[in-house]
């Protein structure tokens, strides 16, 4: 075979491989909140793996970055509980409270595959818009 073949062969084969090793799921993700969003407002993960979270607020008053447990879906603030005793057996999956202009890197296991409602839990934010996906992917 000539060299060239040979640096051919190497580089298709490589391609090949790389090419299986994408995907869209991902170990590590970004999220601001803002008054009164998020940025992006979905995310993709795979079932099981430990997920790292980079969450920044840019905004002027503490948000929360709350995952739901499974099956666990809000329409409005009504749906939520009364007390947060309540709201972390029954609703919460994982969560995390990032202050105003603070930044925070903080990791958790994904739940099994399946869309999962993001929402932040402070009083009045869900309904004004805080509100968001994780779609949860099966390995492999």
């Amino acid at each position: 075979m000539t060299t060239r073949r040979v640096f051919a062969s190497t580089v298709l084969g490589l391609i090949i491989v790389l090419s299986g090793c994408g995907g869209g799921a991902a170990t590590e993700i970004d999220a601001t909140t803002k008054d009164f969003s998020f940025n992006p407002t979905s995310w993709e993960v795979a079932a099981g793996e430990t997920i790292t979270i980079n969450l920044t607020n840019d905004g002027a008053v503490e948000h929360e970055w709350v995952l739901l447990q499974p099956g666990v879906t809000i329409s409005s603030e009504a749906d939520l509980p009364d007390t947060e005793e309540e709201l972390l057996a029954d609703f919460v999956y994982w969560e995390e409270e990032v202050g105003a202009g603070e930044s925070k890197t903080e990791t958790f296991v994904a739940p099994v595959a399946g869309e999962y409602q993001i929402i932040c839990a402070i009083p009045s934010h869900f309904d004004a818009g805080m509100k968001g996906t994780l779609t949860v992917v099966a390995e492999g």
